[in-house]
Formats: structure tokens, sequence, C-alpha cells
């Protein structure tokens, strides 16, 4: 079988593409990278890197997208989590959720290890998880 070498990007649809880029911006530390219009890439999307890990995230708003909020229930994305390197990590991570007023979970432990959970301005869930 072909083998992953790790993942690279993933997009996702917002309601407003400018205030989603700037709330993960803002939050998670990523870069504006590049900007497409619709002509360039189909529908208008900015890409944003993670500077240290070189990941991708990129933020599409279709011109006939709908303006109704994220739903987990729907057949998609449920959830996007991104590993941190220790517990002092995850505690940093939580401190700065709490300082810039981002609502989030308490730290979860299960049998895989322990995260937080949070939404963007869309509510899509992402997991850090250690």
């Amino acid at each position: 079988m072909p083998s992953l070498g790790g993942a690279s990007h993933v997009a996702l649809t917002v309601r407003d593409m400018d205030a989603s880029a700037q709330w993960y911006q803002r939050v998670l530390g990523l870069q504006e990278l590049r900007r497409y219009s619709a002509e360039d890439a189909g529908s208008p999307r900015v890409l944003l890197l993670e500077p240290s890990s070189f990941f991708v995230l990129g933020l599409c708003q279709p011109d006939d997208g709908s303006s109704e909020p994220f739903d987990h229930r729907r057949t998609g994305l449920d959830h996007l989590a991104f590993k941190v390197a220790d517990e002092a990590e995850l505690d940093a991570w939580v401190a700065h959720l709490d300082e810039l007023g981002v609502p989030h979970s308490p730290v979860r432990v299960l049998d895989l290890g322990r995260f937080v959970s949070f939404e963007d301005p869309d509510g899509i869930q992402f997991e850090l998880w250690l």
C-alpha cells in the first residue's frame, strides 16, 4: 500500500473569509500566505500558513455559499485536531485562549490522551491534543 507523508493542508468553507482569516491569525498565529480570486481558484480563498510546521489552512468563501453556521452533524468535517508537544504547551494554549476570550472546553482526558476543544467564528470545532 502507498504511504502518506503527513498533512499538507485543509480547506474550510466559511461565511466571512476576511473575519475568519483575522481570527485564525490572532488565535492560532497563522500567517497569510496568499489570496486567490474566484477566477483563480473557483471561489475566493485565502491561504494561511503555520510557520513552524508549514501546515496550510485554506479559507474559502463561495459566492453562492450558505449563510448558516457549521454543523458537525452534517456529512463532512466533524473537527480538526492539532498535536501539541507536551502538557506545558497544552497549558500555554489554554492560557492563550483564555487571554483572547475564546471559549473552550476544560482539558479532557481520554485513553488516547488529553485535549482541549474550541470553535472558530463559524462553529467549526478544533482540538489541541497531547
